[in-house]
Parts: C-alpha cells; structure tokens; sequence
C-alpha cells in the first residue's frame, strides 16, 4: 500500500489488513523535522496496531535531520524506512523535499547515504528504500543514473512511480519505464501507478519484470484488492466484493479506535468519496457525510443511505 497523507494511516491499514493479501504497508508522509520531537500516540502520524510489516517514510533535505528521523524510527521496529523522492506537491517541494530531490542527485545521494548509515548502526539490517518518478522530463538515462546512484548510496530497493513530476496523478503512467529501471539495476524495483484492478497488478509484473507492486488509490477504493490479486495470481477465484456498507461502517470504527473523535471524523470524510466511488449513490453519500458534525452522526448517515438506497 502507497503513501498518502491522511489516508494511509493507522485506521485503513487495518482495514485493508482484514482483508489480507498486502504484504507491506507505507505510513504517511513523516517530516523528518518533526519526527525526533513525537511521541507515538500524542502524534496523530505515528499511530500503529503493528509495525512488522510496516515501512516508514520520511520526508527532507536534509542529511542529519534525514538520520537522525530514520534512527528513531527504527527504535519502533519497522518493517523498512523509505525517502521522498517521489511527492510532487508544490507544498513539498519548495522546501527542497520529495521531487525536488530528483533535480539535485548530489543532495539526493548525500541524503541517503545519511539515512542508510542511521539505519545501519540501529538495525544492521533494515531495509532502505527511496519513492521517486519519472522525473522533470522523459529523460530514460537520467532516471536510470539517478538510480544508479542510489543504489550504490545504499538503497535497497525503489520504488518507481511511472509518471513525471508535471503529470501529477494524471496521464498514463508508463510502465516502460519501471521495465528499463529493472533492467539496468540490481536491486529489487517496485511498480506504482494505473494499477486499478488484480489483472492490471499481474499485467505490470508480466510486462515490467518488477519484483512488486504499489497500490494507492485503488486500495481506498477497494481495500480488499490486495486479496484478489493474491487470489488471482495463485490461479484461484475472486471472491465476492464485500458489502459496502459494513466496510464504511467498520473504517468508521477503527478511526474511533484509534483517533480522536475530531480528527476520526476528518478522516474518515476524506475516506468516503474514495470508498463512495463504488456505489451509484456515492457522491451523493459523500455530501452527506461532509455535513456530519461528529463521528455519530456519520454512521447514521452511512446506515440511512444504504438503507434507502439512494440512487
């Protein structure tokens, strides 16, 4: 499961961990300035149920500031620590975050290096991995030296994004460009991007060559796709989707769970019209939901809307 901010939290972990299938999970967008001064549970962002398959990731410039986030993450146990290589938001990268990396290798390299010498003195063998695109233009052999140079920084797999920086999360992401980052490297490489069914996840594999695959938004869609490609590759049947209104509802409760009633309810607004693309009445529901003053009123939402049908 991809990183996303204020959705690839706690809550829909595990959610989509109920329906098995997902072997690694991302957290949220960490700022590596922020993460040496939280504390798990007073921090919204570092809330777990587990962590064994789960893989930090940190955001910044910064070499020190970079390490010194990873080393504390790793007193959590993790699964791996990722960098932000990836994230095209203006927001982020005019601090020098994320993409920005990508037209910068020599900061991108010392930031790494930084991170994976962290990682080594507190867990010799925690994976280090970085998210990274396309870059600023179609320019194959400037992503695969970028690559390269990551790898030999230390990384210990990527994970590609298959779109440029301007393409944002539109245009069609171009596979063929996780197939060339796999054939020049020798570490494992991940897809990501235009995976929106079990047969587009297999169809990756097939066509790139990637060792795996990275949802996003398809698993706030379908939060048991992870299961169906699972089934799907071991040459088994799809089981029925399950039903939606039990879904929503049981989302609702893990946030209560594990959020303040506040901050459960903002989330799960941002989580309907994700969910909501399933029904005919899902737009429809999601303006309901928006109006929804606490976490209670939601769910009366939810189980009136379902019951009334509304198309």
């Amino acid at each position: 499961m991809a990183p996303m901010v204020d959705l690839s939290h706690v809550a829909y972990r595990e959610l989509i961990r109920s329906f098995g299938g997902c072997d690694l999970f991302y957290s949220e967008m960490l700022n590596s300035r922020i993460v040496p001064h939280e504390k798990p549970g007073s921090s919204i962002y570092l809330r777990w149920a587990r962590t064994d398959d789960l893989v930090f990731q940190i955001v910044g410039s910064d070499p020190g500031k970079m390490a010194e986030a990873a080393s504390k993450l790793c007193g959590y146990h993790p699964r791996g620590i990722d960098v932000n290589m990836g994230c095209w938001l203006n927001k982020v990268m005019e601090h020098g975050w994320g993409a920005a990396l990508m037209k910068d290798p020599e900061r991108a390299g010392e930031v790494l290096v930084a991170v994976r010498a962290a990682v080594r003195a507190a867990v010799p063998d925690l994976p280090v991995s970085a998210k990274i695109r396309i870059g600023y233009g179609l320019d194959r052999e400037y992503l695969l030296d970028f690559a390269s140079m990551l790898q030999e920084s230390g990384a210990d797999f990527l994970v590609l994004h298959a779109r440029q920086v301007s393409d944002g999360m539109n245009r069609r992401a171009r596979w063929e460009y996780i197939a060339a980052l796999k054939e020049r490297l020798s570490i494992p490489v991940v897809g990501n991007g235009d995976v929106s069914s079990p047969e587009d996840a297999l169809s990756m594999m097939r066509q790139t060559g990637c060792d795996g695959v990275m949802i996003g938004r398809q698993a706030l869609i379908q939060p048991w796709i992870f299961r169906d490609i699972k089934a799907l590759a071991g040459g088994g049947t799809l089981e029925e989707r399950p039903g939606l209104e039990e879904v929503m509802l049981r989302l609702l409760e893990l946030l209560e769970l594990h959020f303040p009633a506040d901050v459960a309810l903002k989330r799960f607004k941002t989580a309907v019209p994700w969910l909501g693309m399933n029904l005919a009445f899902g737009h429809h529901l999601s303006r309901q939901v928006g109006r929804a003053r606490g976490p209670a009123q939601a769910r009366e939402i939810i189980r009136e809307s379902f019951a009334q049908g509304i198309s």
